[in-house]
């Protein structure tokens, strides 16, 4: 038995709906006891002469002032020479204590990825190929179509989030109906494009038809807009804390998430992944993703994760963030108000960074003639509609860039979307 097979019977004994769900390429995944794994153990040996990094002989850094002149705070060494694979042990503990909720739910370290886009591709590619379905958001992040279909050959099915302006609680049940033998089902709440979250009586029948799913199922939370939420009523959790229990004959939670939205530090592409799993399967896909990961980035950058960390040992990182929150806020708000004062219909936001405003015309036709006036906005053809991030616009441009849009749009009179 080699060591892929050894970790598939790990899984198909610890944790059966991963085993299940494991793609081809999965299947054949592993960590090599290559370079990194020996360097790994030898880092406490006197004389280390494993890794291929330059260093004083004594585990020190020898980059060139030119580069350390940039850096306070950080040590030459955090900063310069490579990170473990799968990311900065302290980085990691610390991500896993800022997310964890409860002490019951069985949870992974999380895994360090190049940002929360590798995450995703990550585990597309231990769970996707030409015989999964991927049940995707529509309207949708249109990167899940390059990431779980082009890339990775799955089957894509779309569940719809709304029935007109109403959020579509029986969507999931339908949609899960579908798979054939195993799925990747993908939730995104704050959501992009929608900036919607639902509240806990509208997730409630998704959970459920979620833990009733006829076939093993792997469900992302792509929680990457995670505490960007503006209206009481809505859940501030993720769906990944109330499925990390679930049953692993059925179900494997994922959660992916990271410090581009949540910290507020975009350049970074610091990213974590979460399994809904502890113990030896959450060992065994450790180290599939060690596998995949050194087969195309190997490690994630130091020095960002090292910044990362510094901020989350900062007492005062929650009330910087809140303060950024709140500017926001007011812009959701600022947005709010002037697109009821237009009467322009709107899909339902309430969280996160966007707005999808639907138009009667040619979506990039009224892209290209609002750039003509100034205004930036992104175009969905499959959508028939406009995206706002009003996350990138100052409260007091919001009016003016409504009073652009409505002089190009057909208004409709119809409040239903509001």
């Amino acid at each position: 038995m080699n060591s892929a097979e050894k970790l598939n019977d790990t899984l198909e004994r610890h944790h059966p709906a991963a085993h299940a769900c494991l793609s081809q390429r999965g299947r054949r995944l592993f960590f090599p006891m290559g370079i990194p794994a020996q360097a790994g153990q030898a880092k406490e040996a006197s004389i280390n002469a494993t890794i291929g990094q330059l260093t004083d002989g004594a585990g020190h850094a020898m980059a060139p002032a030119a580069i350390c002149q940039h850096l306070e705070g950080i040590t030459p060494e955090e900063a310069t020479l490579y990170a473990p694979q799968g990311g900065n042990k302290a980085l990691r503990a610390a991500w896993k204590e800022r997310i964890q909720q409860s002490e019951a739910a069985p949870t992974s370290s999380p895994f360090c990825t190049v940002g929360l886009t590798h995450g995703l591709k990550l585990v597309a590619d231990l769970f996707v190929d030409e015989d999964t379905e991927v049940l995707l958001p529509e309207p949708g992040w249109g990167n899940y179509d390059l990431i779980f279909g082009t890339s990775c050959g799955g089957n894509i099915i779309r569940y719809p989030v709304f029935d007109g302006h109403h959020f579509r609680q029986d969507a999931m049940r339908l949609a899960l109906s579908k798979i054939k033998t195993k799925g990747v089902l993908v939730l995104n709440f704050p959501g992009n494009p929608t900036g919607y979250t639902p509240s806990a009586d509208e997730l409630r029948p998704w959970l459920e038809a979620i833990r009733e799913s006829p076939k093993p199922i792997v469900v992302v939370c792509d929680d990457a807009y995670t505490g960007f939420v503006y209206e009481e009523d809505r859940i501030t959790q993720s769906p990944f804390h109330d499925l990390a229990g679930c049953n692993p004959e059925k179900i494997l939670p994922v959660k992916i998430d990271g410090a581009t939205k949540e910290l507020v530090f975009f350049g970074a592409r610091v990213g974590f992944v979460t399994f809904g799993a502890t113990g030896p399967a959450a060992d065994a896909l450790e180290l599939k993703m060690k596998g995949a990961a050194r087969a195309s980035v190997s490690s994630a950058p130091a020095i960002s994760q090292s910044i990362v960390l510094s901020a989350l040992q900062n007492p005062a990182l929650d009330a910087q963030i809140d303060k950024i929150r709140n500017v926001i806020l007011h812009r959701y708000e600022a947005l709010k108000t002037a697109l009821d004062t237009a009467n322009i219909a709107y899909f339902p936001f309430n969280s996160g960074f966007f707005t999808l405003i639907p138009v009667q015309c040619d979506p990039e036709e009224l892209r290209l003639k609002l750039l003509k006036d100034g205004i930036g906005v992104v175009s969905f053809a499959r959508f028939n509609a406009i995206r706002i991030a009003y996350s990138s616009a100052r409260a007091e441009d919001l009016p003016l860039l409504v009073e652009t849009l409505s002089k190009h749009i057909s208004v409709d009179k119809d409040p239903a979307l509001h």
